[in-house]
């Protein structure tokens, strides 16, 4: 059974990329919260588990998640 949360980072939001379709060759940082501190630098074929698809580009690949609003 797969799992729904592994991908490759190419096809992630994390995947710090600023071209629209990164391959699989192309080296970036992965910008996921909790392993940003590591400054990890994967490629387009690599992959884990913390996985979420790509939406889109405006002005660079990788977007904050958007915070909840405070009461």
């Amino acid at each position: 059974m797969a799992d729904k949360n592994w991908g490759n980072c190419k096809g992630c939001r994390y995947f710090n990329s600023h071209n629209a379709q990164p391959d699989d060759t192309e080296v970036a940082q992965c910008m996921e919260p909790e392993l940003r501190e590591f400054e990890l630098q994967v490629t387009g074929m690599s992959g884990c588990n913390e996985f979420e698809a790509r939406t889109g580009i405006s002005g660079g690949a990788y977007q904050e998640p958007e915070s909840a609003p405070v009461h």
